[in-house]
């Protein structure tokens, strides 16, 4: 019998035949999860249901968001991802006359204890009444397209409120998008095919550290993992590792747990910061030229204290010895926390005389899968910019965060331009931002693995345009005029 992938991922998806009596006497918290996060009706917040259910017949008005990073890292773009699996986790399955009469008797239940009970009954049973067939419509940015601060990533229209409570889902995004930034900038920085990707232990969990290895993948072109689990999931990626201090420590000496791993393996890394980094750096040199007529591979590991001074002094050890073949010789730099730190490295490598790209690889943990990687660093806003009565959004101090009124698009011009334009203005030459559902179907397929090559490949493309500079449609800008002068009263912005 073949593995039946259609009905597997239903069984993943779907929400099962239970009550919500029933679910309270579950005890077993995996499950109690795993049930809770398949309900897509429940998967918001109270702050949604709130103004969901004070908007009340308002709710029912055809209403445009749009999401928008509004901050970068690295102050020049950001790598949207993470568009495609968000939109395909909420639409892939439609929601069952069970799932909402669970979400009734929980919301039913948070009443009779004080919690938040607000919840629009109806919205979500004309939904199920209809097979999800509604008037919803998003654009979206491919998944790898590179963009600007405060560019649009993601616009829905929809009459009421729905699209709105999955508000937490679509910032969510910002985790996937920081990941290839950051990614991209460190490609920058030392070029594809440099990094070991060493972040499983610095991770909070397996799902976590799959995203960020996708994305990895998307942003810097990652093709070594140190996980098993992300190997086996995406192709894209070999697993691969190196001796670490416990090994090295379980032997009575160094110098024994060396030959025993060179002895025992084809190819290896060797640590050497157990004890002092420089004199054991004298001894990999040394083992590679006793083994140097033989077919093993040996590369050393710099792993703590002044990683730049280290990687200049190993490579004069083993220019001293004639031993500096790009093929065989490479050095391997980990526990390295900031780009800052990569770039020292190379400029330390550089001014000593080497070529890094022959000689530097990276292993790199923490800093590729958890540093800085919060939604506060893209400023990631999911927000009103259009109802019935016009253009919309919010006013703020704080100019970044002003959104883009109305129904915007990143219009890509022939004079080497990137214009916010509105979807109602004529096409004048490419749009970033394509229709991606119309009705409740998407235009996905089911192809998750091409895609990530697919965002790979975007990126690369879309990179030759982000410089442009970018500019308001006139359109646009009398949105804007005409938004703060119904507010506030004032003439100008």
């Amino acid at each position: 019998m073949s593995f039946n992938q259609a009905s597997y991922k239903s069984h993943l998806q779907e929400f099962p035949e239970i009550t919500f009596e029933e679910y309270q006497q579950i005890t077993d918290l995996q499950i109690r999860r795993d049930i809770a996060k398949k309900n897509k009706i429940i998967q918001t917040d109270a702050y949604n249901r709130t103004m969901n259910f004070l908007k009340w017949k308002k709710s029912k008005e055809r209403e445009t968001y749009t999401l928008s990073f509004r901050r970068s890292p690295n102050k020049k773009y950001v790598v949207v991802d993470g568009i495609r699996s968000a939109l395909k986790d909420i639409l892939g399955i439609k929601i069952s006359q069970r799932e909402l009469d669970f979400a009734k008797a929980f919301y039913a239940d948070q009443k009779s204890k004080g919690g938040n009970w607000y919840f629009d009954e109806q919205m979500w049973q004309d939904v199920v009444n209809n097979w999800w067939l509604v008037p919803l419509t998003i654009s979206a940015l491919d998944d790898g397209t590179i963009i600007k601060p405060k560019e649009p990533v993601m616009v829905v229209s929809w009459p009421g409120e729905l699209w709105a409570v999955y508000e937490p889902l679509f910032l969510r995004t910002f985790f996937k998008s920081i990941v290839a930034t950051d990614a991209r900038y460190l490609d920058e920085i030392i070029w594809e095919g440099r990094v070991a990707e060493f972040g499983k232990r610095a991770a909070p969990n397996e799902d976590f550290h799959l995203d960020a290895v996708e994305w990895n993948i998307v942003g810097g072109g990652l093709k070594i993992t140190s996980n098993d689990i992300a190997a086996l999931v995406y192709p894209q990626v070999l697993s691969w590792g190196t001796t670490a201090h416990r090994y090295l420590a379980c032997y009575p000496s160094e110098d024994e747990a060396f030959y025993n791993a060179i002895e025992k393996v084809d190819k290896i890394a060797l640590l050497v910061d157990l004890v002092d980094s420089y004199q054991w750096i004298d001894k990999v040199v040394a083992l590679k030229k006793k083994y140097r007529d033989s077919w093993k591979v040996i590369a050393m590991r710099l792993d703590s204290w002044n990683l730049a001074d280290q990687a200049v002094y190993a490579l004069r050890k083993l220019q001293e010895h004639n031993m500096l073949d790009p093929k065989i010789d490479k050095i391997v730099v980990a526990d390295i926390s900031t780009i800052d730190d990569v770039r020292r490295v190379e400029e330390a490598v550089t001014e000593a005389g080497f070529n890094p790209k022959d000689f530097i690889q990276y292993g790199l943990g923490w800093l590729l899968v958890a540093r800085n990687k919060t939604r506060d660093a893209l400023s990631a806003g999911y927000k009103l910019t259009e109802t019935e009565n016009g253009p919309t959004g919010k006013l703020s101090n704080d100019i970044d965060k002003k959104p883009t009124p109305g129904t915007p698009n990143i219009e890509i011009r022939h004079d080497g331009y990137r214009v916010i334009v509105q979807e109602s203005e004529s096409v004048d030459w490419k749009r970033l931002l394509k229709k991606v559902c119309e009705n409740w179907v998407l235009t996905y397929d089911d192809n998750d693995i091409q895609a990530v090559t697919d965002a790979r490949n975007n990126l690369l493309e879309t990179l030759q345009r982000i410089e442009y500079p970018t500019m308001d449609s006139f359109t646009t800008m009398r949105y804007r005029v005409e938004f703060e002068k119904r507010v506030t009263g004032k003439d100008s912005i």
